[in-house]
């Protein structure tokens, strides 16, 4: 597989100009994340975990603006396998082929952790025992975007995904659409692993409760209400000890 090649994946990414757009915000706010951190650190190279890789656009992003040493954690074969195709000959560069859930030690190895579109595909009582881990851990940051899943945003979403033929509006009927806009979650089937039923709000008081919340990051600009978002991201740092 050539390193430049375009996964499915991507693909879907970039399936418009508005797809692309919305998808490039989390990198952004990314960016904001690790000049701040590296500023605070005096430029010493900063150890960063992402959790849910992929083809590990974040090191690409990444790696020629900070020093960094980096390690993702992918479960699927075949992103783990482009990410060690493009960025494999880079010194500072690892991924792992795993769930984070088998390799929590490598929380404790990094400065910085990040999950972007990643934890509401992961069980919440999984993501609540890797918050919690990561509360524990002696690092500087915590950051995660997550995809906004009710109140108006979802509806804005699934219709103009329907009005564009992008696939995400698919995982839901358009009563579940109705239900998750109004927010009445309790009548659209619990969430495990996709989008469909997924609170962030439910994940603000799990990290509430292990981390302190610097900044909620909204999308695709930060004065946009959180009702209409389409996605959600947390700055989060260790709570201060007593």
């Amino acid at each position: 597989m050539s390193g430049h090649e375009e996964t499915r994946y991507e693909a879907r990414l970039n399936h418009s100009a508005v797809t692309r757009f919305l998808h490039s915000v989390r990198y952004k706010n990314l960016l904001g994340v690790v000049e701040a951190l590296s500023g605070f650190r005096g430029g010493k190279p900063i150890r960063i975990l992402d959790i849910g890789c992929g083809s590990a656009r974040a090191f690409g992003l990444l790696d020629p603006r900070f020093a960094i040493d980096y390690v993702g954690v992918e479960m699927r074969q075949k992103l783990c396998a482009v990410a060690r195709d493009r960025f494999g000959d880079r010194p500072n560069f690892r991924a792992v082929r795993n769930i984070i859930g088998n390799r929590l030690d490598l929380i404790d190895q990094v400065d910085l952790v990040i999950a972007l579109e990643t934890l509401e595909h992961i069980p919440a009582d999984q993501v609540a025992v890797l918050v919690e881990h990561i509360g524990r851990a002696e690092i500087d940051g915590f950051y995660c975007t997550v995809p906004n899943e009710i109140g108006p945003a979802i509806a804005v979403k699934n219709l103009g995904s329907a009005m564009i033929g992008y696939r995400r509006h698919r995982e839901y009927s358009w009563q579940d659409t109705f239900h998750s806009a109004t927010y009445r979650l309790d009548k659209v089937a619990p969430h495990r692993t996709g989008h469909k039923g997924f609170d962030w709000r439910a994940l603000q008081r799990v990290i509430a409760a292990h981390l302190d919340i610097q900044a909620v990051h909204r999308s695709p600009y930060g004065w946009v209400p959180r009702a209409v978002s389409p996605s959600i991201g947390f700055y989060c740092t260790p709570r201060a000890m007593d």
